[in-house]
């Protein structure tokens, strides 16, 4: 699970350290691979190959019948290279990449639990000053969001326990 911000500097060579919290796997087991691509409002989204496959995967083809989902699934698949990570914890982002979400030296990572965003630091900035989010509002849709889903495995772990009764 990728948590946390951190602001780290890109190299000369287009290469970005990734904090050693995000490049373990778990279990002392570090990711040797990651998949970088188009994110959602003009960032980068940094994928463990494993999971980028099983979004890929995932995905319902009868979505792409919309021509909005088809031309997002076509630039998100398109635009993702793989990419090692080297001796240093460095993973090296193709210079159209770092065109695409304005990334000249400064790096804004986040952890958004299945993947990693690299963001310019001003446009992230104008992002959330764009987009107006009520934090707070967003909050409370995720919170009680959660305490549903919870009630309903405690409902559905109740009923399954009692059945064998």
């Amino acid at each position: 699970m990728f948590t946390g911000r951190y602001q780290h500097k890109l190299d000369a060579k287009g290469r970005i350290a990734l904090p050693a919290k995000m490049r373990e796997a778990g279990k002392g087991i570090a990711y040797s691979e990651f998949v970088v691509t188009k994110g959602l409002g003009g960032c980068l989204a940094v994928f463990p190959t494993e999971k980028f496959e099983e979004f890929v995967n995932n995905f319902d083809p009868e979505d792409l019948e919309v021509e909005q989902t088809l031309n997002f699934y076509r630039e998100f698949v398109s635009w993702a290279h793989f990419v090692p990570v080297d001796g240093q914890g460095r993973i090296n982002i193709p210079a159209e990449l770092l065109r695409y979400a304005g990334i000249k030296k400064d790096v804004l990572i986040l952890g958004i639990v299945d993947w990693i965003e690299l963001w310019d630091p001003e446009r992230y900035k104008q992002n959330l000053e764009k987009s107006k989010v009520d934090y707070d509002k967003g909050a409370r849709v995720f919170f009680s969001s959660a305490i549903r889903g919870r009630r309903r495995k405690n409902v559905s772990s109740e009923r399954s326990g009692s059945e064998g009764s």
